[in-house]
């Protein structure tokens, strides 16, 4: 079943992604047919632009969907919100009665603390 479903979500991103290259070549194998139907100047064979008229509306189209928003909803918005979370381990000392903060960084994938610190080169 999941593997339907990843064929269909691939097919539907590769369609919006190529949608221009596909209306190109659309255009290519039928512009004989496109040239003598659907061609705004099809009755005036001097000024035919065999049916580059209809390939730059058909192109205009399909930018204006890209550019309209999702549902007709103009002030949808959709963000993903990439982060890393470090884990701190934090453990306060008392020592004469002044509180001393000592932070730990664990490194995400071995669990490890890591207690170097880095000192720069010196000129």
């Amino acid at each position: 079943m999941n593997k339907w479903w990843t064929i269909v979500f691939l097919m539907g991103l590769l369609g919006q992604t190529f949608s221009k290259s596909l209306i190109v070549l659309n255009f290519k194998l039928n512009q004989k047919a496109i040239a003598a139907t659907r061609c705004e100047n099809r009755f005036k064979p001097k000024t035919c632009c065999a049916g580059t008229c209809y390939l730059g509306k058909q192109l205009n189209k399909d930018e204006d969907s890209r550019n309209t928003p999702m549902n007709g909803a103009s002030g949808f918005k959709f963000e993903v919100a990439l982060y890393s979370e470090k884990k701190v381990e934090s453990h306060h000392l008392i020592i004469d009665e002044k509180p001393l903060h000592v932070s730990r960084y664990t490194d995400p994938i071995s669990q490890q603390v890591i207690d170097a610190v880095f000192h720069p080169p010196q000129a």
